[in-house]
């Protein structure tokens, strides 16, 4: 079979579906990619072919303009070029692009979607009760992504649909690969129907410049402990760059700070620190302690891959940052922190819990990082997408199955 996937322009988004097209590949089906031409370097190293945009190649499926109509029209018109040059037998798209889901509707292509480690939409699973604030925002952004949505599929002429309650959420496709298990997402049952919990599905770089090797070596022999640190963006908010720094110079521990993302540029560097704009976090967790980031998917499965406990301070905008924040909370693999409670102090005092030796938040993710060995990862999720390559039909989930890994 033929496998057409899009991907936002963001690395967290491309290396998960490189690793499920990789899986693909290696059982002889044929895989294409959609996406910017900023992630083409990538698609090329792993050897998989990137359909350029016509009549002149440029930007599309950017991250920063997820849910705009315009973006998605765009989306859709690069779609329809791929399908007619690739001829795929299925789309696999994102969570946060609605391109493929209407360019599927309109070529009659079943349509998977590659899911977060949360799902961010309106369901009885969310945690109305405990925090009535987080659900009504979880409303309003499902709300905007609707509105574009409908506005996408007026503008090429699709019939009105009925989309009332969370089972008809079209965003979740014939087919949704939540990266996540049910100990941590919670109230699998309460989910749309189609949403299959796969574990995590990754393909991290391996690659280090020897300076990182080096200064891991010298970290585990002056028995330091290793905190990986990835500030991320924070928008208007206030970051935890700055009260990092200042809590840990000098202190007996060392932080490799990947900080590509960040709004500005970094201050000082303590000698403790080893900072890159990227650092790859598949080097340094097996050495790490503990993670502190802002609570992105990469971050998050990779720290509890590894078994880590995790620090967050969730930096807001419209992806899961909160979401799984929540998550990780409910699940005791994390403590978390608002951006506006960090000062030096308080994230020093927080740091000092995270790196204890035996803690009930070590302990979970020790157990969390067993769930997931045992979720399937990339294997199960292309089991998924071949079964909806031959059925053709929206692959509704076994919940006793879905709850089996907890």
């Amino acid at each position: 079979m033929r496998y057409l996937f899009a991907s936002l322009s963001s690395y967290g988004f491309l290396l998960p579906a490189i690793a499920l097209a990789r899986e693909l590949a290696s059982r002889g089906h044929a895989v294409a990619f959609v996406t910017d031409p900023s992630m083409g370097h990538a698609l090329r190293q792993a050897g998989i072919e990137r359909i350029p945009r016509v009549p002149e190649d440029g930007p599309s499926f950017r991250i920063e303009l997820a849910g705009h109509p315009l973006e998605t029209v765009r989306q859709v018109k690069y779609l329809e070029h791929a399908v007619e040059a690739f001829a795929p037998d299925v789309l696999v798209g994102h969570e946060l692009a609605l391109g493929p889901l209407v360019a599927g509707e309109r070529h009659g292509l079943p349509t998977a979607v590659l899911g977060l480690a949360a799902f961010i939409w309106p369901s009885d699973a969310r945690t109305v009760r405990e925090v009535p604030s987080y659900y009504n925002w979880v409303v309003e952004r499902h709300e905007g992504f609707m509105d574009s949505y409908r506005l996408t599929r007026e503008t090429f002429h699709l019939p009105p649909r009925n989309f009332e309650g969370h089972q008809a959420n079209p965003f979740v496709g014939d087919l949704f690969l939540l990266r996540s298990i049910p100990g941590l997402e919670g109230q699998v049952e309460a989910l749309p129907p189609q949403v299959h919990l796969v574990g995590d599905v990754s393909a991290g770089s391996t690659n280090a410049e020897p300076e990182l090797l080096a200064w891991l070596a010298e970290a585990r022999a002056a028995g330091a402990p290793v905190l990986y640190a990835q500030p991320g963006r924070f928008f208007e908010k206030q970051g935890f760059w700055e009260p990092l720094a200042g809590a840990l110079a000098g202190q007996p521990v060392r932080v490799a700070a990947s900080v590509g993302r960040m709004d500005r540029k970094t201050s000082s560097i303590p000698g403790n620190f080893f900072v890159r704009d990227h650092v790859p976090q598949e080097v340094v967790l097996p050495h790490a302690a503990a993670v502190l980031c802002t609570s992105t998917t990469t971050a998050v499965l990779g720290a509890l891959r590894h078994g880590l406990p995790l620090l967050l301070v969730p930096g807001g905008g419209g992806g899961e940052q909160t979401d799984l924040a929540i998550r990780c909370k409910r699940a005791g693999v994390a403590y978390n922190m608002k951006p506006a409670e960090v000062t030096p102090e308080t994230l020093g005092a927080r740091i000092a819990e995270l790196l204890a030796p035996d803690t009930a938040v070590r302990r979970s993710a020790l157990r969390m990082k067993q769930a997931f060995a045992a979720a399937g990862g990339a294997p199960r999720a292309a089991d998924l997408l071949e079964r909806l390559g031959r059925e053709r039909a929206p692959i509704l989930r076994d919940d006793p199955a879905a709850t089996a890994v907890v």
